[in-house]
C-alpha cells in the first residue's frame, strides 16, 4: 500500500528532473549559439572599417608618385605597405626602372629620356613633365590629379574629404607654399610676384586646370625648355605657368607637409593633437620624422615610423 501510493510521486520527480535537465541543456545550447552569433557580429563589424576605407579606391583621384629605383627599399616599399594599398589601382609611378610589385601599366620609365637620377633642374623638370602624360591619358577617368614624392605619407581619407568639398570643374591649384613670400618676378612676360606649391608636400590639380594646361604640357621638351628658359625648377615653373598664363592662384592648404618642415615633428604635444587631421606627411629618415611615436614594429621594419603612423590612423586595418 505504502509503496504503491509513492510510485506516482517518484515518477513525477523523475519527470521534473528530466524537464530540468532538458531545460538546462537547451539553455546551454542557446547560450552557445548566442555566443557564436555575437562573436560573428563583432568580427564582421570590425571588418567593416577596411571595407569603408577601401571605398576610397573608387574615388576619382589619380595619384602619381615620383620615385627612383635606388629608393625602393629605403622609401617606396613603406608606402606600398601602407597608404598606397588603399588606392593601389589609382596610383601610378614616374621612375627610372621597373619596380617590384608594381604593374607595368602603372609605370612610366624616364631614364632614357631624363637621364640618370640627378637633382638638377633639367632632370626634375623632365620627370615632372611625365606627370602630365599620365594626367592627359586619364582625363576622362579622374576628376583630380595629385603628385606626391616617395618620402610622403598620404592620409587618403582626409584628402578625399577635402577634395569632395571643391568643384573639379573649377581650375584648382592646391598645395602648400614652402616659402613665406611669393616669388618676386620683374621680367616679361608677367612681371609680377606669384606663389607656387612645393611638390615635396604634394600638389593636386583639378580636371579643369589640367585641361587648361594642355597647351603648355603637350610634350616633355616643351615643359623642360620652359623651365630652362625661365630658370625655374619644376614646381616653381608649374606655379609660374598657372599664375602667369592661366591667371589661377594657389589654393593654400597647410595640412600638406613636406620634409622641408624641420619643426613639424619637434613639438610632440602639438603633433599628437593635430596629426589625425593632416593630409600629407613628409619624411626625411634619420632626421625629420616622428621619433616619439611608439615602436609598433622592429626598427629595421619601420625606419621612419610610417607603418606606425598608418596603424594609428587606421587601427582596424589588419596587415
Amino acid at each position: 500500500q505504502k509503496l504503491y501510493s509513492c510510485y506516482p510521486c517518484s515518477v513525477y520527480r523523475r519527470y521534473i528532473r528530466r524537464r530540468i535537465y532538458l531545460f538546462s541543456t537547451y539553455l546551454i545550447m542557446y547560450f552557445f549559439l548566442f555566443s557564436i552569433l555575437f562573436y560573428y557580429h563583432l568580427l564582421t563589424s570590425l571588418k567593416q572599417t577596411p571595407v569603408e576605407i577601401q571605398s576610397f579606391s573608387s574615388s576619382r583621384i589619380m595619384y602619381v608618385i615620383r620615385t627612383n629605383s635606388k629608393f625602393y627599399e629605403k622609401r617606396l616599399k613603406y608606402l606600398l605597405q601602407t597608404w598606397i594599398l588603399l588606392v593601389n589601382e589609382h596610383t601610378y609611378f614616374i621612375t627610372d626602372k621597373i619596380l617590384p610589385n608594381i604593374s607595368y601599366n602603372h609605370i612610366i620609365l624616364t631614364e632614357d629620356i631624363c637621364g640618370y637620377e640627378k637633382h638638377t633642374m633639367n632632370t626634375l623638370c623632365c620627370k615632372t613633365a611625365h606627370d602630365f602624360i599620365f594626367f592627359q591619358r586619364n582625363l576622362k577617368k579622374y576628376d583630380w590629379f595629385c603628385h606626391f614624392d616617395d618620402d610622403q605619407y598620404v592620409n587618403i581619407e582626409n584628402l578625399e574629404k577635402y577634395l569632395s568639398t571643391l568643384d573639379f570643374n573649377y581650375p584648382y591649384y592646391i598645395g602648400r607654399n614652402s616659402w613665406s613670400n611669393p616669388i618676386n618676378r620683374s621680367k616679361q612676360p608677367y612681371p609680377y610676384p606669384f606663389w607656387f606649391a612645393t611638390l615635396g608636400a604634394g600638389v593636386c590639380l583639378s580636371k579643369s586646370l589640367v585641361y587648361l594646361l594642355q597647351p603648355y604640357t603637350r610634350n616633355i621638351s616643351q615643359f623642360v625648355n620652359g623651365c630652362l628658359k625661365e630658370n625655374y625648377h619644376d614646381d616653381i615653373y608649374l606655379g609660374f605657368l598657372i599664375s602667369a598664363y592661366l591667371n589661377v592662384t594657389l589654393t593654400k592648404n597647410f595640412r600638406f607637409h613636406s620634409h622641408l618642415e624641420k619643426d613639424f615633428y619637434n613639438d610632440k604635444k602639438k603633433f599628437l593633437e593635430i596629426f589625425t587631421e593632416q593630409i600629407t606627411f613628409g619624411f626625411y629618415c634619420s632626421y625629420y620624422y616622428p621619433k616619439f611615436l611608439p615602436n609598433l614594429y622592429e626598427s629595421h621594419l619601420d625606419l621612419c615610423r610610417i607603418r606606425t603612423l598608418h596603424c594609428l590612423l587606421y587601427p582596424h586595418i589588419l596587415e
